[in-house]
């Protein structure tokens, strides 16, 4: 494992947040977006940096980055309704334990306020990982544009 550190995003951090999301949908998600030129488009339109900029500003965000060395390796949002917006991971560097310190950041700040839960759209390239981590399906797989699919889940932050 190597040694690396998730903090709060800055706007320092807008570029590379973006490049490492840009890198893994279209690397690693490709079970989902099939090479599809069309859904691939559609779903990088937002992976800007000025709209990265626009979720820094939002204060009902809370935006972490992992950063090994002087590099950025992964990027997590978590709205404050309990929706998980984003998790990515630097192709290369799964299963190096990035992933899962940003989603236990994001719990953690979840706790925080008080949420009952963490709810998010997975694609089926990261199922494994959430499920992994206790989150469960919520609901029947719901077909988006393009070719893409979203798998609803949740995780209860306290058991009854």
């Amino acid at each position: 494992m190597t040694d690396f550190i998730v903090r709060p995003a800055t706007i320092d951090d807008a570029a590379s947040a973006v490049a490492v999301m840009r890198a893994s949908i279209t690397e690693l998600c490709v079970a989902d977006h099939h090479d599809d030129p069309a859904t691939l488009a559609r779903w990088l339109r937002n992976k800007t940096t000025d709209h990265f900029m626009e979720w820094l500003a939002n204060p009902s965000n809370h935006i972490l980055v992992a950063e090994e060395a002087i590099e950025l390796s992964g990027v997590a949002a978590l709205n404050r309704n309990g929706d998980l917006g984003v998790c990515y991971v630097c192709p290369g560097r799964q299963r190096c334990g990035i992933g899962h310190a940003l989603l236990m950041a994001l719990e953690a700040q979840a706790a925080r306020w008080g949420l009952d839960e963490i709810r998010l759209t997975s694609s089926t390239a990261a199922r494994a990982f959430y499920e992994r981590h206790g989150y469960r399906s919520t609901g029947n797989p719901i077909p988006q544009y393009g070719v893409l699919i979203d798998y609803p889940y949740a995780k209860p932050l306290c058991e009854p």
